[in-house]
């Protein structure tokens, strides 16, 4: 995440949308949207599902801008709307996610040289498939800090839980994924 210079453009544009300018919410969209479905899509574990989801999530945040009310640092208010769709999700679907596979892109969306995808692409399935391995919160602990750059206090909030619970489930979530990823060869004079 930007930091702070993502909560200014958040806070001008739910303004300006609030004041009628249409752009000012796809400027919104366009900066989390990204964002918010990699976090739906690693907890829910497909794509199709991740969108709908998403769109509901887009439904909410509708809502609540014309609504008036005061939303505070954006991200700290999107993130535990968007948990709690997924939650609901799977409760629904009485099913824990695996992660699912992305596609090999730099940040421009150029496709990746052959050499640079396989041996990423074996790293970074590795680490999905522990991360699927992991339960969902520490699943979710480990997205929320590491994927969208949440701070451990927003990390905290999103998931209603203490300061101390959060940094628990991090340092928890970071040993399993070593030790998993250990099992798998990595850390042992793999590379």
């Amino acid at each position: 995440m930007g930091g702070r210079t993502d909560q200014l453009r958040d806070e001008v544009d739910i303004l300006e949308y609030r004041r009628g300018d249409v752009e000012a919410l796809t400027r919104l969209i366009s900066r989390w949207q990204p964002r918010v479905y990699g976090y739906i899509l690693s907890m829910i574990g497909d794509r199709d599902e991740a969108w709908d989801i998403s769109q509901e999530l887009w439904l909410s945040v509708l809502s609540a801008l014309g609504g008036g009310k005061g939303i505070g640092h954006f991200a700290a208010w999107l993130y535990p709307v968007a948990h709690n769709k997924c939650i609901s999700h799977l409760r629904k679907k009485r099913r824990l996610p695996k992660a699912e596979e992305a596609p090999f892109e730099d940040a421009d969306g150029r496709a990746k040289t052959t050499e640079e995808v396989t041996f990423r692409a074996e790293d970074a399935r590795a680490v999905r498939e522990c991360l699927g391995d992991l339960s969902l919160v520490l699943r979710e602990t480990m997205l929320l800090f590491y994927m969208d750059g949440l701070s451990l206090e927003d990390v905290a909030r999103v998931l209603h839980v203490p300061l101390g619970t959060a940094q628990s489930r991090l340092h928890y979530g970071r040993r399993k994924l070593k030790d998993m990823l250990r099992r798998k060869g990595y850390g042992n004079d793999r590379r």
